[in-house]
């Protein structure tokens, strides 16, 4: 007497989907006869749907891309108030393929308030509108990055100068595509040249023993140009020789060479450059190891004899310059023994003529 209760009640579970009753709803399901119409109108579904499945392309995921960790350097005080150059990265993360672009995005917007309490600082700051509808453009041909700003860039002096530079080049050379970088403004002229001649668009001459030592430089590096206009135009950076260089006096050199040149840095400039290889003559072939004899020969009239400071046979030959062009650049040759030449200096007056270097620089 309960089998039919017990039927009707599974009846009720499996119409409502639910499988508790196993094989007795099932076996009751089945026993169900369908009319003919019923089971054409079912064999019609079914060949329906199987020709659906049929007929829907598979459509595959597309994979997410791939993200990607790229380093933005920023100015930390107090490091970069003592060496302008002086920069530390942090990591940012982008899934765009223009890492580059990306980069610099970031380097504008600047440090975390997290990174700006240890220290790190905003190397870029704009005032004004832009003249082509963003802050930048940025084109990258033969290894050379070409970044123009839109918008006037806010710089204070040399220091800012540097700092805007060093975080700009030390960023964008992270990437294997880029071996050099040009930075210019709103108008298409070189950022922050003080020269006015755009050194940064002339063909860089990378330093080597080729370079000819001159009245006012060394090859295309010349005398009163910033670390980081030097290191444009030399083809390698201009760096301290020691950690923390003084920003009122200290000596750089070339990164990646040529050996025994040095370079004495005032306030952010070159002063003086200094040769104490035979390896490297200057534009007259005089070098280290020649004779007075021979300095005069190769500069007729124009040699001026000093002795040296604490020393009784120290001699320096002094070449004075011979248009009013140079009339603040002097070319000296050093000699401890009064004979044969030690070291060659070129740079400007007064620090030109300073026996102890640095040392003799005061705090303006």
């Amino acid at each position: 007497m309960r089998q039919p209760t017990l039927l009707n009640f599974c009846l009720f579970v499996a119409f409502v989907g639910i499988s508790g009753c196993g094989s007795q709803t099932i076996n009751a399901m089945s026993s169900q006869r369908l009319s003919p119409a019923e089971s054409l109108t079912n064999a019609t579904i079914s060949q329906q749907t199987n020709l659906t499945k049929q007929a829907t392309p598979a459509v595959s995921a597309q994979p997410p891309a791939a993200v990607k960790k790229v380093k933005v350097f920023f100015p930390k005080n107090p490091q970069s108030g003592q060496d302008f150059t002086y920069v530390e990265p942090v990591l940012r993360t982008t899934s765009s393929a223009s890492v580059a672009q990306f980069a610099i995005e970031q380097l504008i917007a600047g440090p975390t308030s997290q990174e700006k309490a240890r220290g790190l600082s905003d190397p870029i700051e704009f005032k004004g509108t832009s003249n082509c509808g963003k802050d930048f453009t940025l084109s990258i041909t033969n290894g050379t990055a070409r970044l123009k700003f839109c918008k006037s860039v806010i710089s204070e002096g040399t220091g800012d100068d540097a700092r805007q530079k060093s975080s700009i080049n030390t960023t964008l050379k992270q990437f294997p595509t880029i071996n050099s970088v040009i930075i210019l403004d709103r108008n298409g002229k070189c950022l922050s040249d003080q020269s006015g001649e755009n050194t940064c668009l002339k063909k860089a001459e990378k330093l080597t023993t080729e370079s000819p030592l001159l009245i006012d430089g060394l090859g295309s590096v010349k005398i009163n140009m910033t670390v980081a206009q030097a290191s444009s135009v030399a083809g390698t950076q201009i760096v301290p020789s020691r950690k923390n260089p003084n920003r009122v006096c200290d000596y750089y050199k070339p990164a990646n060479g040529p050996e025994g040149v040095t370079f004495m840095v005032t306030q952010g400039r070159i002063a003086t450059v200094e040769i104490e290889t035979n390896k490297i003559t200057t534009a007259h072939g005089i070098k280290v190891d020649d004779t007075e004899s021979t300095i005069k020969s190769a500069y007729p009239g124009q040699i001026q004899v000093s002795r040296l400071l604490n020393s009784e046979k120290g001699k320096a030959w002094v070449v004075q310059p011979s248009s009013f062009a140079d009339k603040d650049f002097r070319l000296v040759f050093v000699s401890p023994n009064g004979k044969t030449v030690s070291r060659m200096i070129a740079g400007k007056v007064p620090e030109v003529n300073y026996a102890e270097g640095c040392l003799d620089v005061r705090p303006g």
